[in-house]
C-alpha cells in the first residue's frame, strides 16, 4: 500500500483493505504518525454525531419510494456501518467516538434528546413544505421560519463547544 493513498483508505469502507499486512499498516500508522491519528480521531468524533435511524427517518418521511432512491439511504447508511468499523479496526478502541468518547457520551447524553426532536420536526416541516406547492401564504412563511429555527437549533446542538 502507497501512503499517498493511506487517507483513502481510512475514510472510505469501499477501499479500507483486506489485506492483513495492509490493515496491520494502517494500525502502525496510526499509532505513529500524530496528523494520521488526529484525522483517525476527527473522523470519529464526526461519527459520534451520526444517527442510523435519524437517517431513517428522513428517509421515510422525505425521499420518493423508487427503488434507486432506497437504495441509495440504504448504500449511505452501510457506508456508516462500515466507516464506524474501519475506525475500530484503524484505532484498536473499542468505541467509534474515538479517545474522547466519556467527553462525548457525556455530552451527547444532554444534546441528544434535544436534538433528535428538532430532526424529527424538521423532518416534518420539510414535509409539510412540500405538500404545500409553490404558491406562498402565510402558513408556509411560518413553516419557513421554523425549519430555519430547526436548521440553526440542530447546528447549535451539534457543535463541539459552547
Amino acid at each position: 500500500m502507497q501512503s499517498e493513498n493511506v487517507i483513502v483508505h481510512a475514510t472510505d469502507c469501499t477501499m479500507f483493505p483486506q489485506d492483513e499486512q495492509d490493515k496491520a499498516e494502517l494500525k502502525e500508522m496510526y499509532q505513529q504518525w500524530p496528523w494520521f491519528r488526529e484525522i483517525v480521531d476527527l473522523i470519529a468524533m464526526i461519527l459520534s454525531k451520526t444517527d442510523y435511524s435519524i437517517s431513517e427517518n428522513y428517509d421515510k418521511l422525505l425521499v420518493d419510494k423508487t427503488a434507486e432512491l432506497i437504495a441509495i439511504g440504504n448504500e449511505v447508511r452501510e457506508k456508516l456501518v462500515e466507516t464506524r468499523q474501519a475506525v475500530l479496526e484503524v484505532s484498536g478502541s473499542k468505541e467509534f467516538a474515538g479517545p474522547h468518547v466519556q467527553l462525548l457520551r457525556e455530552t451527547s447524553k444532554l444534546r441528544n434528546p434535544y436534538v433528535d426532536s428538532i430532526n424529527c420536526v424538521q423532518a416534518e416541516l420539510l414535509k409539510e413544505l412540500r405538500l404545500m406547492g409553490d404558491e406562498e401564504s402565510e402558513i408556509k412563511a411560518t413553516r419557513k421560519d421554523a425549519l430555519i429555527v430547526s436548521i440553526n437549533g440542530i447546528a447549535e446542538g451539534m457543535r463541539n463547544s459552547a
